[in-house]
């Protein structure tokens, strides 16, 4: 986590992160075409809550590392500030692009606003914190700091070992291949060929889901009239022509059979995972506990 911060007289506060839970993503999407659906692959992904909880263990590493070399008002930034429309990779809610008619009515194709105003650490340019955090000065190693050694890599360094991070290359390696192959098969071909005659019913000549957005402008801060327009015309003729149960079931059996062939691999990145988050739940209540 980028940081900011110097040195200071005293500890004017704990070495821990502000973590926010208010409207943090359902395990599932609990509204729209996609309510309720999981995918095969989503067993083995990193949910939001894991991620904040590493990132919060990570920060609490960084601080309490960064304040013993006399940073003692080094903070990180708050977490959970700004949470995703999905719980995980997978981002079900709009993987098959928009899927809830209530939010397409409203909103178009932006995303509805669930974050909260962040109050990042104090920007301040302090050249000895990026030895420290680092260890690098002048683009060279760095091996102490004011005749304090310091730890292979800086606190950064010292963070990644002492915490790590969760695995998962390949399992978002596989969720994208899922994707893509989906998109090629003959049923979802013919769904989304059926989607598109519906959308010319409504005179939008498109091919696809993700042509469909292209129609309009959407770096706004709201949506137009016209975005709304073709937003709900979008999640109709998904709603008509079945295309998101359709795409799912054809996805589903694709990654079923990914989970096959690297049934073995999967499952050591997920025990990699799992002990990066065990890790972290000790790092959090320790500070939790003032330890």
């Amino acid at each position: 986590m980028v940081t900011a911060g110097g040195p200071a007289e005293a500890e004017s506060e704990a070495a821990t992160p502000k973590v926010f839970r208010e409207n943090w993503p359902a395990k599932v999407p609990a509204a729209g075409l996609a309510k309720g659906m999981a995918l095969p692959l989503e067993q083995f992904m990193a949910s939001y809550a894991d991620e904040i909880a590493v990132q919060q263990a990570r920060d609490v590493a960084e601080m309490s590392c960064m304040r013993r070399y006399g940073f003692t008002n080094w903070k990180t930034e708050d977490l959970g500030t700004s949470p995703p429309p999905a719980d995980n990779a997978s981002n079900m809610p709009r993987r098959y692009g928009l899927t809830v008619l209530a939010e397409a009515k409203d909103y178009g194709y932006h995303v509805p606003d669930s974050g909260k105003e962040s109050t990042p650490p104090p920007e301040q340019d302090v050249p000895d914190a990026e030895t420290v955090l680092q260890g690098l000065k002048g683009g060279a190693e760095a091996k102490s700091f004011k005749g304090k050694e310091l730890p292979e890599g800086g606190c950064s360094g010292e963070v990644n070992r002492k915490v790590g991070a969760l695995d998962t290359a390949l399992v978002e390696e596989l969720s994208g291949k899922s994707f893509e192959r989906s998109q090629q098969t003959p049923t979802v071909k013919a769904a989304m060929s059926e989607w598109a005659a519906c959308m010319k019913t409504r005179g939008y000549n498109v091919e696809t889901v993700w042509d469909a957005s292209d129609l309009v402008a959407t770096n706004g801060f709201t949506a137009s009239d016209k975005e709304i327009a073709v937003a709900t015309a979008e999640v109709e003729c998904k709603e008509n022509t079945n295309l998101v149960k359709v795409w799912f079931a054809e996805e589903s059996a694709i990654q079923q059979q990914l989970i096959a062939d690297n049934k073995p691999a999967l499952a050591r990145a997920q025990t990699r995972s799992k002990g990066t988050l065990n890790t972290a739940s000790t790092v959090n209540s320790k500070a939790a506990q003032g330890l």
